[in-house]
C-alpha cells in the first residue's frame, strides 16, 4: 500500500522543483488549492487520471511520483519536526544526487544564446536581432528542462531546452521521429554528444489531450476532437509503415525477436494476473481507493486467462508471419495515452505527440488499444467509428493491409493491454476504472465474436 504521507512530501518536492505554488498548480489542474494541500499533507491522493498531467507538469515519469520519498536517505525520518519545505528540498536533492551522481547545473550544461539563436534562424531566416530569456527550470532524474523564450521585433518563439543526465532512449527516438514525420513538437536543435534537445513549447497554442474533467472548456474541446487524435496516430504509423531503414535504426523489441521471447513475455503477464487475482480473492485489494470504487464481478477475472490463451494462439503466430518479414508492421509511440497528445487550438486541429521514450516497432493497433480501450472508448459500438476513421486515414498512404487483419490486430492489442492496469494495481495504483474499461473492451471486441 502507498504511504500517503511520504507521497505527499514527494509531491510537494516535485511541485517546488517545477516552480509552482499550490495555487498555480491547482489553477492549471482546475481543482482547489485545498486539494493540493491535502495531497501534500498525506490526507488524500491525486486522481489516477491526473497522474499523466502531473508527470508532464513536473517533467518526470509517473513512476517517479510514486517512488517512496525517503527511499534514498532514512535520516529524513529523524527530521519530521522540520518544515515541509526543508524536507521536500532535501529529499529532492538526495534523489537527484543518487540517480545522477551529482546535481546537474543547467547553466554549464545547456546551450549558449548564440546556438539557440542560430537554431531558431533556420526556421525564421529573417528573425533579425534576438534576445534569449530563460525561465523556470525543472529537474528530474532523467533530465533538466528549461523554458526558453527567444524574442525579436516581429516574432517570439517559446521553446523547451531539455538536458539529459545520461544517454536516453528518447534522444535517439526524437531523431528518428524528426526524420520521418511532423507528429512531434518541432525540434530546432539536437546535440547527441551533450544530450540536449531544443524543441517548441506546445503549452500556449495547444490543448493537452487528457480529459480528467470533461465539463471544462478544455475537456469539451478534447472530447470533440478524438477523431483528430486517431487521424494523427494514422499519419504517424503511415510514415513508418514497413520502413526497413527505420526498423534497422531502432531494432526489434526483445519480445518480438522470436516465439520463445514472446511466450516468456506472456508468461510474465500471467504472473501479474495470478498475483492480482490472489490479492483480490483474499481481500488485499481495497474496495475504495481515492475516488475509485472496486465493484469487480469476480467471475470476470476469468477473462484474463482467456486473454492469455488468445494471445498464445494469435499473437505468437505473428512472429514469423509479420515481424520476421517486416510485413504490415510499423513504429509505434508505445505510450499513447491522452496525456501524451497535444491538439492545436488552430482550425487545422493538428496533433503533436510527446514523450518518445517508448517508441518501438509493433502493431499499429497497440497504440490504438492504449488510447481507446484503456482511456477514450472501450465499448465496441462506440469505438468502431473511431477505428474506421483511423483505418481510412491510414489507407490513404498504406496498401495491402486488409480491414479484417486490422480488426484482428486490434483484438490482439486489446487482449495484451488488459494486463497494464493489473501491473499498476500490483504496484499500489488502484485504477479500477481502467481495469474495468479493459475488461469491457475485451468482452465487446473479443468475447462477443468468439462465443456468439
Amino acid at each position: 500500500m502507498l504511504d500517503t504521507k511520504r507521497l505527499g512530501i514527494k509531491l510537494a518536492s516535485l511541485r517546488k522543483r517545477a516552480g509552482y505554488t499550490q495555487e498555480k498548480l491547482a489553477d492549471m489542474l482546475r481543482i482547489s488549492p485545498q486539494a493540493i494541500s491535502k495531497w501534500e499533507n498525506g490526507h488524500a491522493l491525486p486522481e489516477t487520471s491526473l497522474l499523466p498531467v502531473l508527470a508532464q507538469l513536473f517533467g518526470c515519469m509517473i513512476d517517479d511520483i510514486f517512488m517512496p520519498a525517503y527511499s534514498f536517505d532514512e535520516r529524513i525520518e529523524q527530521k519530521k519536526g522540520d518544515a515541509l519545505e526543508y524536507q521536500a528540498e532535501y529529499i529532492a536533492d538526495q534523489i537527484l544526487q543518487r540517480i545522477e551522481g551529482k546535481t546537474m547545473k543547467n547553466n554549464d550544461r545547456g546551450l549558449d544564446d548564440d546556438t539557440i539563436i542560430a537554431a531558431i534562424s533556420g526556421a525564421h531566416p529573417n528573425i533579425g536581432h534576438c534576445e534569449v530569456v530563460r525561465g523556470k527550470t525543472m529537474k528530474t532524474g532523467r533530465y533538466t528542462s528549461t523554458n526558453v523564450t527567444v524574442t525579436a521585433p516581429q516574432t517570439e518563439c517559446k521553446l523547451i531546452e531539455r538536458v539529459y543526465a545520461k544517454d536516453d532512449a528518447e534522444l535517439r527516438n526524437c531523431c528518428l521521429v524528426r526524420d520521418y514525420t511532423l507528429a512531434a513538437p518541432q525540434i530546432y536543435h539536437i546535440d547527441m554528444g551533450k544530450r540536449i534537445i531544443l524543441a517548441e513549447d506546445l503549452n500556449e497554442n495547444y490543448v493537452q489531450g487528457f480529459h480528467f474533467n470533461e465539463d471544462t472548456d478544455n475537456g469539451v474541446f478534447v472530447r470533440e476532437n478524438h477523431g483528430a487524435l486517431l487521424s494523427a496516430a494514422a499519419k504517424f504509423h503511415a510514415a513508418f509503415w514497413e520502413q526497413g531503414a527505420a526498423f534497422e535504426r531502432i531494432g526489434l523489441d526483445w519480445r518480438l525477436e522470436n516465439r520463445e521471447n514472446l511466450l516468456a513475455h506472456i508468461n510474465g503477464m500471467e504472473k501479474d494476473y495470478n498475483k492480482y487475482r490472489a490479492d483480490e480473492e483474499s481481500g488485499k485489494i481495497p474496495k475504495v481507493w481515492n475516488i475509485f470504487e472496486n465493484h469487480i464481478d469476480i467471475t470476470k477475472l476469468d477473462h484474463f486467462q482467456t486473454a492469455l490463451d488468445f494471445l498464445r494462439g494469435e499473437y505468437v503466430e505473428l512472429i514469423e508471419k509479420r515481424f520476421n518479414t517486416s510485413k504490415n508492421i510499423t513504429i509505434i509511440h508505445g505510450d499513447l495515452h491522452p496525456g501524451n497528445t497535444f491538439i492545436s487550438k488552430a482550425s487545422d486541429r493538428a496533433v503533436k505527440l510527446i514523450d518518445m521514450q517508448g517508441v518501438r516497432i509493433g502493431l499499429c493497433t497497440e497504440d490504438l488499444a492504449m488510447l481507446l480501450a484503456l482511456h477514450i472508448e472501450p465499448e465496441k459500438q462506440a469505438a468502431l467509428p473511431l477505428l474506421d476513421g483511423y483505418y481510412r486515414r491510414l489507407c490513404e498512404s498504406v496498401d495491402g493491409y486488409p480491414h479484417d487483419m486490422f480488426l484482428n490486430d486490434y483484438k490482439i492489442s486489446v487482449a495484451e493491454n488488459m494486463f497494464f492496469p493489473l501491473r499498476l494495481i500490483n504496484r499500489g495504483i488502484f485504477d479500477f476504472s481502467m481495469r474495468d474499461r479493459a475488461i469491457q473492451a475485451f468482452e465487446t471486441f473479443v468475447l462477443d465474436e468468439k462465443y456468439h
